[in-house]
């Protein structure tokens, strides 16, 4: 299937509004059922079949799967959490994340017979340790790989960086790129993200001495697992100073950089869905 998709900012700030109407994402609070109903019937409305994947006993202890079946069980997977910490609805941590992965599930729909099964995953419990990417992931095929939207909606005149990082690497000075974090392992990830880009990219492999840094998101129980995964990320804190805040809201947000991001990754995972 050859696609070249165009990526709606209008679509993504629809779901990002939705998402963050109700208030955070967590514990008890209503934004929980809120998300967890819109998340479902959008994925339901593209034509696809959700299932609720329970690892815990509370009503967030969910995650929601879709998937297009393909020829091998050896899924390539695009991931984001769903949940925010209890003082902000979390605009770019992670509606901007969530977003993304809805656009991609509607325009990837009509996948015919692909090589290998392509799955939509939304995770709870980021926030509190990684707990829903955890226990998807002890059930998928050792085969299977991620594609990790972690805040993908952000830019800035300015980006800051993990001073112990200062010897490694070289990044860019301003907020105008989308991160691309794999360990050697996920290199060629990384590679097929960034040929598949048109907008500004910073591929980073991470060495060894500098793994503790990035283990932030739900790409850890991949690479634990030693499953291969990239996380996608506009950085985080490290150039949006509303993250984790009341302040974190969609008018924060550079929408159409986030539908560049998300148009990559269908094309990523197209071209990994026939093995090219």
């Amino acid at each position: 299937m050859n696609l070249d998709p165009v990526v709606s900012a209008d679509r993504l700030a629809g779901h990002i509004t939705a998402l963050t109407a109700h208030g955070p994402r967590c514990g008890d609070l209503p934004g929980v059922t809120a998300a967890l109903r819109y998340m479902s019937d959008t994925l339901r409305d593209a034509g696809l079949r959700v299932t609720v994947e329970r690892y815990g006993s509370e009503l967030y202890d969910v995650n929601l799967v879709a998937e297009i079946p393909g020829a091998s069980p050896d899924a390539i997977e695009l991931c984001a959490h769903w949940d925010t910490t209890p003082d902000t609805v979390g605009a770019d941590d992670n509606a901007s994340g969530v977003a993304g992965v809805l656009e991609a599930a509607r325009l990837l729909r009509g996948l015919e017979l692909p090589a290998r099964t392509v799955r939509f995953c939304l995770f709870g419990g980021e926030e509190t340790g990684f707990l829903g990417s955890s226990a998807h992931v002890r059930g998928i095929t050792p085969g299977t790989e991620s594609i990790v939207f972690e805040m993908i909606g952000y830019t800035a005149p300015e980006q800051g960086f993990p001073p112990q990082l200062a010897e490694l690497v070289d990044p860019p000075s301003r907020g105008d790129f989308i991160a691309l974090v794999g360990e050697p392992d996920s290199m060629y990830l990384v590679h097929n993200y960034a040929l598949h880009a048109s907008l500004p990219v910073f591929p980073f492999i991470v060495p060894v001495v500098a793994r503790d840094l990035v283990m932030r998101s739900d790409h850890v129980p991949y690479w634990e697992s030693r499953r291969h995964s990239v996380l996608v990320t506009d950085t985080a804190d490290f150039r949006n100073p509303h993250y984790h805040r009341p302040t974190d809201t969609i008018d924060t947000l550079d929408l159409p950089f986030a539908a560049g991001v998300v148009e990559a990754a269908v094309r990523t995972i197209n071209a990994a869905a026939y093995g090219r």
